[in-house]
C-alpha cells in the first residue's frame, strides 16, 4: 500500500532540507504521526472548545447572575464560543508546527548519523 507524501513547510527544518553535499532533500514524515501527543493535544481542545461552547451556553442565566451590569450571557453566545474557538485553532497550529520541527531535527540527526556511519572506514 502506497502512502500519501505529505509535503513539509518550508520553515519548518531549513537544514534538514539539504543533504552535505547541498541537494534538495526528499523529506517527508511517516504516516504514523498522529502518535499520542497528537492524540492527547486534540482530545484537550476538543474537550475545551465543547465546555465552553457547551458550558457557557448552559450556564448563561448563572453567569449572569455574576455579572448583573453586562450582559455575559449575550456576550458568550455572540462573540465568546467564535473567539475561544479561533484562539484553539492558533493553539492547534502553534503546536503542531511545534510537532513538525522537532521530528524535522530527529529525523535530520538520524540521517546524518547513518550518513556518517556509512562512509566511516572499515577495518
Amino acid at each position: 500500500m502506497q502512502t500519501h507524501q505529505a509535503p513539509m513547510h518550508d520553515d519548518a527544518a531549513s537544514d534538514a532540507l539539504f543533504d552535505a553535499y547541498g541537494r534538495p532533500r526528499d523529506v517527508t514524515f511517516p504516516p504514523d504521526l498522529h502518535d499520542t501527543h497528537h492524540l492527547r493535544l486534540k482530545a484537550l481542545l476538543l474537550t475545551v472548545w465543547v465546555v465552553f461552547s457547551f458550558g457557557s451556553s448552559y450556564f448563561a442565566r448563572d453567569l449572569q447572575a455574576l455579572f448583573p451590569d453586562w450582559p455575559v450571557a449575550y456576550w458568550m453566545a455572540a462573540q465568546g464560543s467564535v473567539l475561544v474557538f479561533l484562539l484553539i485553532i492558533v493553539v492547534y497550529c502553534v503546536a503542531m508546527d511545534h510537532f513538525e520541527r522537532k521530528q524535522a531535527k530527529e529525523d535530520a540527526r538520524q540521517a546524518e548519523s547513518e550518513h556518517s556511519a556509512s562512509t566511516a572506514p572499515h577495518v
